[in-house]
């Protein structure tokens, strides 16, 4: 999988490979974190647009139905003499037809072929939907279809309709490319376009080699063609959404509730209702699977202990030293960072082939547990084929990646780049291959530490 962004935030150009782990390194406040929103930006709940897509096209004939049902109602109220509408019963019929994917086929058909040989064909299947509609509609009260006054309201209302209908947004292509656009706007509070730039660009090559283009400029929106992707992809921003788990209302869907809080600016959404993925089949979890357990008993052996959801409590820590649980609020940030990921994974919350992005995971860890972190998605990734990016600032912790991904012989799934900025422009540079490339960015990291003890020499040193 490779992604290509240019003039997104603060990135001028980055051309990124995920097949394993990559990294993002780079000093504070040159854009890294910039990488994995964008990636996130663009696949967010792209593994299930299948679903999404039917939705909001189910929705959209409903509405239009409902729109254009008025002069059908006012005549049906008349004609019967009814005292009162029959607003559920024709809510109801709005929803079978706006279902029916018959009828969804047909309307696309009769868009599509507009000017075609095939015209005359398509038009007659949607008059067909439509004239059933009609009589569904007029038997809600009552009255026989058969009659001539019916004839001619029918007929009419479908000649009306039939104009109407062809305005109706349904192509896959604009739907996609408008929720790309929202997404992104969510995602960069509406400045995703790196300022000062007239067109912003993201493609997107999936593991098959198919290639996604998605353009934004003054002139134009374009997305060549629909995204085609079975990842789901989660943003772990900060362990701190550990106390958000605790939420006691979400006890009894965790792994969903996990899932929507690994996104990026969720404290920012914290407000708002959780909108949770429908799970109409079952996936294999990989908390059944073997190294799975292994992984998270290590973890447990190290934090000493592990997180347990309460019902009437909410998560708690169960250290192994101590008999009272501990509340989330009062766990360490570091013990929340490994601990959430324990948790993630024992719950299922994470699956075989997903995409994981981490935003600087070491900040609150401590050497010991920043090794033991690395070791942990090293494995991860070689055991369960997780795509993993990771955006760091430490020398210590990419370096400890490096190692496991090599003691594992994974060296050739992991991607290293630095992210430097220079004359006002962000630059993104592969240095995974390059002796020097690594070196130099590892001096870099390492130079602020450098720096204080060339002080220290300076005042403590000895004299020659």
């Amino acid at each position: 999988m490779r992604f290509e962004i240019k003039n997104i935030g603060a990135i001028v150009q980055a051309d990124i490979d995920v097949d394993g782990i990559t990294i993002i390194a780079g000093e504070n406040n040159v854009g890294k974190s910039t990488v994995g929103k964008a990636l996130y930006a663009f696949l967010h709940n792209m593994n299930s647009w299948k679903r999404f897509y039917d939705d909001i096209c189910s929705t959209r004939i409903e509405h239009f139905l409902y729109q254009n049902s008025s002069p059908l109602e006012d005549w049906c109220m008349k004609t019967s003499g009814a005292k009162r509408r029959r607003t559920s019963r024709s809510d109801q019929l709005q929803k079978k037809y706006s279902r029916d994917e018959n009828f969804l086929v047909a309307i696309e058909d009769y868009q599509i072929n507009e000017g075609d040989l095939s015209t005359d064909e398509a038009k007659e299947n949607v008059e067909r939907f439509l004239k059933n509609y009609c009589i569904d509609y007029i038997s809600l009260y009552s009255i026989d279809h058969s009659l001539r006054q019916s004839q001619i309201m029918i007929k009419s209302w479908i000649e009306k309709v039939l104009k109407d209908i062809r305005l109706l947004e349904l192509d896959e292509l604009e739907i996609q490319m408008q929720q790309l656009k929202q997404s992104f706007r969510e995602i960069f509070n509406s400045q995703y376009r790196r300022i000062g730039s007239s067109e912003s660009q993201l493609t997107f090559i999936d593991d098959n080699g198919r290639k996604v283009q998605f353009n934004v400029s003054d002139e134009k929106e374009e997305l060549d063609q629909p995204v085609r992707v079975s990842n789901h992809i989660f943003f772990i921003e900060s362990p701190k959404i550990y106390d958000l788990l605790s939420d006691t209302r979400y006890g009894y869907m965790q792994k969903e509730y996990l899932r929507y809080l690994m996104s990026p600016n969720i404290f920012k959404k914290n407000n708002q209702e959780p909108k949770f993925e429908r799970q109409e089949y079952v996936v294999e979890q990989i908390d059944n699977n073997k190294n799975s357990k292994e992984i998270t008993d290590r973890l447990e052996r190290v934090m000493g202990g592990h997180a347990e959801f309460l019902q009437k409590i909410g998560l708690e820590f169960k250290d192994k030293n101590i008999s009272e649980p501990i509340h989330s609020v009062n766990v360490s940030t570091g013990l929340k960072s490994m601990a959430l990921l324990e948790y993630a994974l024992r719950i299922g919350a994470i699956e075989e082939g997903d995409i994981l992005i981490l935003d600087e995971p070491e900040i609150n860890l401590h050497p010991e547990w920043q090794v033991e972190y690395a070791r942990t998605l090293v494995n991860l990734q070689k055991e369960f084929h997780l795509k993993i990016i990771i955006t760091t600032h430490s020398p210590y912790f990419m370096r400890a990646i490096e190692c496991f991904a090599d003691i594992n012989d994974t060296m050739e799934k992991l991607n290293v780049y630095r992210v430097n900025k220079s004359e006002g422009r962000t630059l993104v540079e592969n240095v995974s291959y390059s002796e020097f490339g690594m070196t130099d960015l590892y001096d870099a990291l390492s130079a602020p530490l450098e720096e204080l003890e060339s002080l220290l020499d300076e005042k403590y040193g000895m004299e020659e």
